[in-house]
């Protein structure tokens, strides 16, 4: 059995700029993680690190984040595991020929636009050797690049490094990212098709004939909008066998979605943001829509403050519906200013043309009487 470590799109270098004002926390966070794959590789007992594209989030990164590219490198070379290498549409070798080989020493870096000869292994794995085949897509070469596969006429595990987009990707058919029609990636001969570009996990079985292909998915959220578990795939080859893959955490932060959260029961923004401590890890980023009926005018703003706290980053929606509440209507029928800008502003509620005014003008009548004291 041959065990592998495939890893594709750490975007290094990212802005996360939708993190607000932890992004800077967050590159460091990226960047520590991505130290540790050493320590993982010969934890896992792995045989070989394969690196499917977007190492980097441009082809220019900080000269900080390409030493710490190539010190990983170094010490997966001290620990005696290979490391194969293709670049990506954001780093690739059309933009910056010489980013990769600069940033991982001893590593094999396909930068060719075709399949060539492959790169073979000796694992020392009752298997044979691993012969590893990979190309770096420049469209200006050649737009259809997978023809040029021709599988070696060796004993032994067969591995293609791809990066590009299958076609219910969101990249799929852009310029920059090579097109992978499933017809094709099924009939590459095969043992395991290590894929980069799409940033969640999809493991072999999820591609229809395609069964030996494999997303590893991003290493880490590059954007609050990808929830769910990110980091990279463990994958165990044997001849004749069914490929096996695990996926296993980065250890980053993930961005948790919490979906809708019904704070219509909660007496203030203070139990609303502790009912949402209870629903998401403190190891975590949540992203959650507030419903309901709450009897006051919720301020959503103060709840975020209050989260990022414990969280740092933190995205809510408000789409509570003060505005249909008993306890409004109450306030519209008191003799007093704020019955009066209840009143008034029910009223425009009431006459809104569309959902998107109707919304500006409930949340336009929620800060009127937060600030006339109304709780």
């Amino acid at each position: 059995m041959i065990r592998l470590l495939h890893i594709a799109d750490v975007h290094l270098g990212a802005a996360y700029s939708g993190f607000g004002s932890i992004a800077d926390e967050r590159r460091r966070e990226v960047v520590a993680a991505f130290r540790t794959l050493p320590d993982a590789a010969r934890e896992l007992e792995v045989h070989a690190v394969l690196v499917c594209g977007d190492l980097f989030d441009g082809p220019r990164p900080e000269e900080r984040i390409v030493a710490a590219v190539r010190e990983v490198a170094r010490r997966l070379g001290e620990v005696g595991v290979p490391l194969v290498a293709i670049p990506g549409n954001h780093d690739s070798t059309a933009l910056n020929a010489s980013l990769y080989e600069d940033a991982l020493p001893g590593a094999h870096v396909f930068s060719e636009p075709l399949f060539g000869p492959p790169m073979r292994l000796d694992v020392g794995s009752e298997c044979g050797p691993l012969f590893v085949y990979g190309l770096a897509y420049d469209r200006s070469v050649e737009p259809d690049p997978l023809p040029s596969f021709h599988r070696a006429d060796d004993e032994g595990l067969h591995v293609v490094l791809l990066h590009g987009a299958v076609p219910d990707a969101p990249h799929w058919g852009e310029p920059s990212s090579l097109s992978l029609p499933l017809e094709q990636l099924a009939a590459l001969e095969a043992d395991y098709v290590a894929l980069g570009d799409y940033h969640r996990f999809r493991p072999p079985g999820a591609f229809g004939a395609a069964d030996r292909a494999c997303y590893a998915g991003s290493f880490a959220a590059v954007d609050i909008a990808e929830d769910g578990p990110r980091g990279y795939a463990v994958v165990e080859l044997e001849a004749g066998a069914p490929v096996q893959v695990r996926h296993r955490s980065s250890g980053v932060r993930p961005v948790i979605r919490l979906g809708e959260v019904d704070v219509g029961a909660c007496p203030d923004e203070l139990a609303v943001a502790e009912l949402l401590r209870g629903l998401a890890p403190q190891e975590s980023i949540p992203v959650a829509t507030l419903t309901g009926e709450p009897a006051f005018p919720l301020d959503a703003e103060k709840v975020q403050v209050d989260l990022e706290e414990r969280y740092g980053c933190v995205r809510l929606d408000d789409a509570t519906r003060f505005y249909a509440s008993s306890r409004l209507f109450e306030i519209a029928r008191e003799p007093t200013v704020a019955g009066h800008v209840a009143k008034l502003g029910l009223q425009r509620i009431g006459e809104a043309d569309d959902p998107d005014e109707r919304v500006e003008e409930e949340r336009a009548l929620r800060a009127a009487l937060r600030s006339l004291g109304v709780r």
